[in-house]
């Protein structure tokens, strides 16, 4: 069985999209056994798991409302190593002096949410993105790429309304109006 790892850099606060983020991977492929690595609570007085960290095949920074330490040091270590980073944003929550400050100084691509479960459902793409690109390094066999392709396609026929045949006035015509004569 093949073993992928996340180290995911969220406060205390990010506990909800944590907890969803979990259900995402128990969820995305049966073959791969998922190891998690979160930033340890501040009031723990801990350092991160730096081997974690650094052996990492994806990172997830994760913000709301405030920013702790040592989120910003992990960033640039998971940076540091090139690890795949997905940075998120929580649209929804006010942020504090110091967490606008780190957004505007981090040189990252934020995706913003309004909520965990519109957080889980992007990650969860992105993450299948990357699995598919990254493969055979990933070790997912064909039908497993093939499945989250699928379903990749599917989530995103269902966003962008569908792909049915179009037919009528593509190349030209005439519009009748649909009134009774």
């Amino acid at each position: 069985m093949r073993e992928l790892s996340l180290y995911v850099s969220a406060s205390p606060e990010m506990d909800p999209e944590c907890e969803l983020l979990g259900q995402v991977l128990a969820q995305l492929t049966p073959s791969v056994r998922w190891q998690i690595k979160r930033t340890p609570p501040a009031h723990d007085k801990m350092d991160p798991d730096w081997a974690a960290l650094e052996s990492a095949d994806f990172y997830v920074l994760l913000v709301g409302r405030d920013i702790t330490a040592p989120i910003g040091v992990e960033y640039v270590a998971a940076r540091e190593h090139g690890i795949r980073a997905f940075s998120y944003r929580n649209r929804a929550a006010t942020p504090s002096p110091a967490l606008s400050a780190f957004v505007r100084q981090l040189h990252t691509d934020w995706r913003l949410y309004d909520t965990p479960q519109a957080f889980a459902s992007d990650l969860r793409k992105q993450l299948v993105r990357s699995l598919i690109e990254g493969t055979p390094g990933y070790g997912l066999s064909l039908q497993e790429i093939e499945r989250l392709a699928a379903e990749l396609r599917a989530e995103d026929e269902d966003e962008h309304g569908g792909t049915e045949d179009l037919r009528g006035a593509g190349r030209g015509g005439v519009i009748l109006p649909n009134t009774p004569v």
